[in-house]
């Protein structure tokens, strides 16, 4: 009978027996991405009207929720409007390819060593074969998920009261599913192709929700909590680094864990995608 509590210490067995090579990939990879972040991600303060539109919306709101933009934005003349929204598709637009960038580097990275670790001899070939093989699955994933996002901030511009609870709620579906893609594409199943492997995700997070929830969840908050803390550290790198691998370290126990689960359910019911 599969239980959180058995999933959670198969997974810090794992973690355990494999410690000097979580380490060295958390290392590598946290040094590594707030290196691309310090570097790449843009300033605020190169886009004018964004930053003015800001500060403006903190003076009238005392915050800068996406409620409050949006109300700050229709409370604009319309040519005002018309200049902040070049600036505000080329600043998302960076700050969006820096994000996908990071995450696609981190999740192939993290899932190769998995798959690397429990079905082949670790080296350098085998894991940069593996990374390739998740990368491709990731970005499909990706692309096929933008168009929503998009739809999402079209509604959320046009009723702004529904942002808050429209967001919170397609975050929440997604990182479900991106977990359970995630855990999916770990192992090669060379005779499915990618809409073959959402399917078997979805089933995957249907059959086993109530032992995926907690795991994600303490993902989520835990990760907040980190990011709540890294947002005072801006300035100091280390500090960043430091952050990001406990963040990737979170990342890695939680997909240990949902491999793991998913591997014992195959065995009660392989690849099926009907249930």
């Amino acid at each position: 009978m599969l239980s959180f509590s058995s999933l959670l210490s198969d997974t810090k067995n794992f973690i355990s027996n494999n410690l000097v090579s979580v380490t060295l990939t958390v290392l590598s990879l946290a040094i590594i991405t707030q290196l691309v972040d310090f570097f790449f991600y843009p300033s605020i303060d190169d886009f004018l009207p964004i930053k003015q539109l800001i500060e403006l919306t903190i003076q009238k709101y005392g915050n800068q929720s996406p409620e409050a933009l949006s109300q700050t934005i229709l409370a604009l003349p319309q040519q005002e409007q018309q200049s902040i929204i070049p600036a505000a598709m080329s600043y998302l637009a960076r700050v969006g390819i820096i994000f996908l960038a990071i995450n696609l580097l981190s999740m192939s990275m993290i899932l190769a060593l998995i798959y690397t670790i429990s079905s082949q001899q670790l080296s350098l070939a085998n894991m940069l074969k593996n990374i390739s093989r998740m990368a491709s699955n990731i970005i499909l994933f990706m692309l096929i998920t933008i168009p929503g996002f998009i739809g999402l901030s079209l509604i959320v511009s046009i009723i702004p009261p529904l942002a808050i609870p429209l967001i919170i709620i397609a975050i929440s579906f997604y990182i479900m599913i991106y977990f359970a893609f995630l855990t999916v594409i770990i192992d090669p199943v060379p005779q499915y192709g990618f809409s073959k492997k959402l399917k078997i995700a979805l089933a995957f997070l249907r059959r086993k929700v109530k032992l995926i929830v907690p795991i994600v969840a303490i993902w989520f908050f835990t990760t907040f909590l980190l990011d709540s803390f890294a947002s005072m550290l801006i300035s100091n790198l280390i500090a960043l680094i430091v952050f990001y691998a406990l963040k990737l370290l979170l990342s890695i126990m939680a997909l240990c864990y949902l491999y793991r689960l998913y591997s014992l359910s195959n065995k009660e019911l392989a690849y099926d995608t009907s249930n």
